[in-house]
């Protein structure tokens, strides 16, 4: 019989019911969140998830710190566990490269305070405005921010023909923004996508700036490295 059948009586006591355990859910959800907010957030122990593969790493030809000297991409992504993105130096949107740097900076110390992470993990940064970032200014980021113990390189391309197909292959949209007159600006307007890349140069997490914790990924780098041993 349907609700609306039944005695006005019925009906009556059904919704009272209805409306106390909606209540009691809502009392317990405020408790949960309310602890978790007075703790911080709860993440899962190093090694006891899985991560998946999701894809091969692109290839390609980038430039490290000579114009004249091209490398593989699969040269800063095979061999150590890898964390890479897009940036470009002029980028000031504060929920873009900005952001990517914060994350990338708290990562770098925390694998430097860790001596289990020397030597096996590296850190990269491709740019996504060759013509401004050239490898004597990749150069120079990559001379303040790299350490032994925590490499970071600082990569730049040829020129936007070279750094489409690996934007494509980690499906990475970027396009210049134009002015009212048509004249191309120095925005890049581009989603900011961080990937965890295994050894064997296998994409294994993609971060966001939405979920873009530092803790995270070093739980996500100490997995990885468990996995490996």
């Amino acid at each position: 019989m349907l609700l609306s059948n039944r005695p006005r009586a019925q009906r009556s006591r059904c919704a009272q019911d209805g409306y106390g355990i909606l209540l009691l859910l809502a009392v317990i959800f405020a408790m949960v969140t309310n602890q978790q907010t007075i703790a911080g957030p709860v993440y899962p122990e190093v090694g006891t998830y899985k991560l998946q593969r999701i894809q091969p790493a692109p290839s390609g030809w980038v430039l490290e710190n000579s114009p004249w000297l091209p490398r593989r991409l699969s040269s800063y992504t095979k061999g150590k566990i890898t964390l890479f993105t897009f940036f470009y130096s002029t980028c000031r949107d504060p929920d873009g490269c900005p952001k990517a740097w914060e994350a990338f900076q708290k990562v770098h110390a925390s694998v430097q305070a860790n001596k289990k992470f020397h030597s096996k993990v590296r850190l990269v940064f491709l740019s996504l405005d060759p013509k401004v970032d050239t490898p004597e200014m990749m150069s120079m980021f990559q001379t303040s921010m790299s350490t032994p113990e925590a490499p970071w390189s600082f990569l730049t391309t040829w020129s936007e023909s070279f750094l489409a197909p690996i934007l494509n292959d980690l499906y990475v949209p970027a396009a210049r923004e134009f002015d009212d007159a048509g004249k191309r600006t120095d925005i890049i307007n581009h989603l900011i996508k961080v990937f965890l890349i295994d050894k064997e140069g296998w994409v294994r997490e993609i971060y966001t700036t939405r979920f873009l914790d530092s803790d995270v990924i070093i739980s996500d780098i100490g997995t990885l490295l468990l996995e490996e041993e």
